[in-house]
């Protein structure tokens, strides 16, 4: 699966979770990047060498593991929201 395609399927299955239609500006201010710089990584035209890598070290661990790394990271966004 190409890094677009996983970025469109994640931002789908993130609608359906949440019962909403999410524009794609909307996911861009989550994610804390332009609107520009989103609907360039869904078209494919860009993709962030960074979150590759990510990926990459990610899909070197067990489905378990996975969960706990970014169940972390999201308490420690939570935390440092507030």
């Amino acid at each position: 699966m190409k890094f677009n395609e996983l970025l469109r399927e994640i931002h789908h299955r993130v609608e359906v979770k949440e019962r909403t239609r999410i524009t794609q500006g909307a996911m861009a201010d989550r994610l804390r990047i332009s609107a520009r710089t989103y609907i360039e990584y869904l078209r494919g035209t860009n993709s962030p060498l960074s979150m590759r890598a990510m990926l990459d070290l990610l899909s070197q661990l067990t489905d378990d593991e996975i969960v706990i790394v970014v169940r972390e990271w999201s308490l420690q966004q939570e935390i440092d929201r507030h």
